[in-house]
């Protein structure tokens, strides 16, 4: 099944939260995530030109903000850090971003998806042409929340893979290599591991 960018927020085994994000494409296949700082992950083209094919192919996808993680699929990425960063609650500092930029005005009115995790909660949301919705979670260990682009745009208990590995690294290769959802591009997870955020890329 083909659902587009998509995001996994859960807790790993033994109980330590992550968000994953994945990048799936049909139509952009040669990006990267790249490390660009330890609070900072972008997905980035490989050929800079394909940007001026398409804006919204380039962004930061993991921003760490006081101990806080934020992930999207796109721009809104720094929009809720900064919201964060300026001690917005967690559902405002997605909400605010989400209902101002809206969806991605390209060919299919791509949704922008959000997470923002720390070691105590998580909230998901989301902004589509007919709908937003922010929706605080119970992360579950062993267990993920997805999120996507395409398909299974919702925040729904139905919505729940098992997950494994316990370090980012494994669990970007988990998700990268989840083999229900196709086109798989590049990876990118943040895990909370007591009082330190661990990042990594695939």
């Amino acid at each position: 099944m083909y659902i587009g960018r998509f995001l996994v927020v859960g807790k790993t085994k033994e109980g330590k939260p992550f968000v994953c994000y994945r990048v799936s494409s049909r139509s952009f296949p040669n990006r990267v995530a790249k490390i660009i700082d330890e609070n900072t992950v972008a997905i980035i083209p490989k050929d800079p030109n394909e940007v001026f094919k398409n804006p919204y192919i380039a962004y930061n996808c993991i921003k760490i903000v006081n101990n806080t993680v934020v992930a999207t699929n796109g721009s809104h990425t720094d929009f809720i850090a900064e919201k964060l960063a300026f001690n917005y609650p967690k559902r405002d500092a997605l909400i605010y971003p989400l209902a101002t930029l809206d969806y991605e005005k390209d060919a299919y009115n791509t949704p922008r998806i959000a997470a923002i995790l720390d070691r105590e909660e998580c909230y998901m949301g989301y902004v589509r042409d007919d709908e937003l919705r922010v929706k605080k979670v119970e992360l579950k260990e062993g267990k993920g929340y997805y999120l996507s682009t395409y398909e299974c745009c919702a925040i729904s208990e139905e919505q729940v893979i098992d997950i494994e590995g316990e370090t980012p690294e494994e669990i970007c290769e988990y998700i990268l290599n989840y083999k229900e959802f196709e086109h798989p591009v590049t990876c990118a997870t943040a895990v909370i591991d007591k009082d330190k955020i661990k990042i990594a890329i695939l």
